[in-house]
């Protein structure tokens, strides 16, 4: 019988997502996970396989964690058009929270390693298509109460949307101020009118 484990494996994948999300795939060493998880090298490798194989269980968990609440707004507001401005709003006063100029992991990677990855460009994929679906309910609900014009493209206005969103965790990766990150937001919401 395996001896069970001896560690949190969710405190483990978020020690590990932190250290990914700052540093990225590429900078962030075997040696930077065994400091941030915990775990010696021994542990880390029979629990989770290499350094790929972590990061690509990082990503799922960002996925089911982070992007989860990043859009709980889109599915939980009843008004699809407050909720969609709220999404963004959010996400630009978030985006210069003390210590939070890290953007979104799933973007990040995505700019790394898709071009060459193709494993970490389909679940970038995935992701951005989970995105652009939610909005697209959002948009549908807000088209339903008659706050954004019928006649709309749902599902080009959703990819714009997407799309614009990675954009604001792109700009919070770079170092964006409060007003940049504002303006641009306003702008991306001027779409709806």
């Amino acid at each position: 019988m395996p001896r069970p484990r001896a560690f949190d494996e969710e405190s483990v994948l978020d020690n590990a997502m932190n250290i990914f999300w700052s540093k990225g795939f590429e900078a962030t060493s075997i040696q930077d996970l065994v400091n941030e998880t915990g775990l010696n090298r021994a542990s880390m490798y029979a629990s989770f396989g290499d350094k790929k194989a972590l990061f690509l269980r990082v990503l799922d968990h960002y996925s089911q964690k982070i992007s989860t609440e990043r859009f709980a707004d889109l599915r939980n507001i009843e008004d699809g058009r407050a909720a969609i401005e709220k999404t963004f709003r959010d996400a630009a006063k978030t985006g210069t929270a003390e210590g939070r100029h890290k953007g979104c992991l799933m973007v990040n990677s995505g700019m790394e390693l898709a071009p060459h990855d193709p494993e970490t460009a389909a679940i970038a994929h995935q992701a951005f298509r989970r995105a652009e679906d939610t909005f697209a309910t959002a948009l549908n609900r807000a088209i339903g109460q008659g706050k954004i014009a019928k006649g709309k493209n749902v599902r080009a206005l959703a990819r714009f949307l997407a799309g614009s969103f990675q954009g604001v965790q792109l700009m919070s990766r770079r170092g964006a101020d409060q007003e940049t990150l504002n303006d641009y937001c306003e702008t991306i919401l001027a779409a709806l009118d």
